[in-house]
């Protein structure tokens, strides 16, 4: 069997969906990552306050994220909701954050911190899965190229 032939078979027996499966985690975990460091990029850094919790329900339960309240630096108030919610709570109302916003658009807005462990998870589990398919393939070429010895 040609080279390519056995390369191209022992990916296709599965840890193609595998490794593909895995880069969706991991695309998860770095797009928001990424989006997080954009945010951040030229963002000024301001203490806001975190003024109400929004509730979201279904049958599994409740979650909550923080709406945010924070003053440009030049003086404009600005309500920020943010798309992480948690369950329970991962701020109280009241709580002091740091926010980092766009100056040219302060709706593009970050609360420091925010959804780390979620990325991580994220991006860590797809990982793992990536590795786990790689292996697959490894030792589909390795088994293979034993068949392929084996006296008939």
């Amino acid at each position: 069997m040609n080279f390519f032939k056995r390369i191209w078979q022992s990916f296709m027996r599965g840890p193609v969906w595998v490794i593909l499966f895995g880069l969706v985690f991991f695309g998860i975990g770095a797009g928001l990552t990424y989006r997080q460091f954009m945010i951040r990029q030229d963002a000024f850094e301001v203490p806001g306050e975190v003024i109400r919790l929004n509730e979201s329900c279904d049958d599994d339960g409740c979650t909550y994220s923080p709406v945010v309240r924070f003053t440009t630096q030049d003086g404009r108030q600005v309500t920020y909701n943010s798309t992480f919610s948690s369950s329970p709570p991962a701020y109280d109302i009241g709580e002091q954050v740091t926010m980092f916003y766009q100056p040219d658009d302060p709706q593009r807005a970050t609360i420091k911190g925010e959804g780390g462990v979620f990325r991580f998870i994220f991006a860590g589990v797809g990982g793992v899965i990536i590795v786990v398919g790689l292996a697959f393939f490894a030792s589909n070429i390795k088994n293979s190229y034993l068949e392929e010895n084996i006296p008939h």
